[in-house]
């Protein structure tokens, strides 16, 4: 199973878990390939990622590049802030992920603005 952004849905997936509105109405059933008629429905509804069945090309995990110290503490961070939300809705989950991330990377400090930056910070 591989969680993907809807942008990156493809004809012919197959759905590993229901797609659900706000509400937790149904929309889409688990196990149903998706066509046109689908792929256009998710747009239109909102939904920002869905569970499809196997491994998506390119899928990436957002935390593979962190250090674990970093993630962890990030994590430990978010977890106490999202404390009284469910993070099975999608959109908090996709809303978590993204608060890892960005409470990481202002762990890290500030990025480099240039090359050179980088190539003085190497040597």
């Amino acid at each position: 199973m591989a969680v993907i952004p809807v942008e990156h849905a493809e004809l012919g997936m197959v759905l590993a878990a229901p797609v659900t509105d706000r509400r937790g109405r149904l929309l889409i059933p688990a196990g149903k390939e998706l066509d046109d008629k689908f792929l256009k429905a998710l747009k239109m509804w909102g939904v920002p990622q869905i569970e499809i069945e196997g491994e998506a090309e390119g899928s990436v995990d957002p935390f593979a590049d962190l250090p674990p110290e970093v993630l962890a503490a990030a994590k430990a961070e978010m977890t106490a802030r999202f404390a009284r939300n469910s993070l099975d809705h999608p959109l908090i989950a996709l809303l978590f992920e993204r608060a890892v991330l960005r409470e990481a990377a202002a762990r890290m400090g500030p990025a480099p603005e240039s090359v050179e930056e980088v190539e003085a910070h190497a040597s």
